[in-house]
């Protein structure tokens, strides 16, 4: 991210813009590519609760977080760019 310096990232991981949603999604190829019609949208706190729950010196990528997030929504998957944004949003916000 450019400008991390200037930014709140604690405003932000706290800024659930009005997650979380289930969106019914139309589109063939990304029903095909991502399984399903349910896509989740979890907010940024969330990741941050998840990513605090995982044991030092241990990983986990954030497909297996979306995975979560989806089973838990009842969806077929978690949007995979606002999952990206807001996993690196938890990462700056505990610096």
């Amino acid at each position: 991210m450019a400008n991390e310096e200037r930014k709140d990232f604690n405003k932000m991981l706290h800024d659930n813009k009005d997650m979380p949603k289930i969106q019914i999604i139309t589109d063939q190829k990304s029903i095909e590519k991502y399984g399903g019609k349910r896509m989740y949208f979890a907010p940024p706190l969330d990741y941050d609760q998840v990513m605090k729950q995982v044991p030092y010196g241990q990983v986990v990528t954030v497909g297996k977080i979306r995975e979560y997030f989806a089973e838990q929504a009842g969806a077929d998957f978690t949007e995979p760019i606002t999952a990206g944004i807001f996993v690196s949003i938890a990462a700056w916000s505990s610096h």
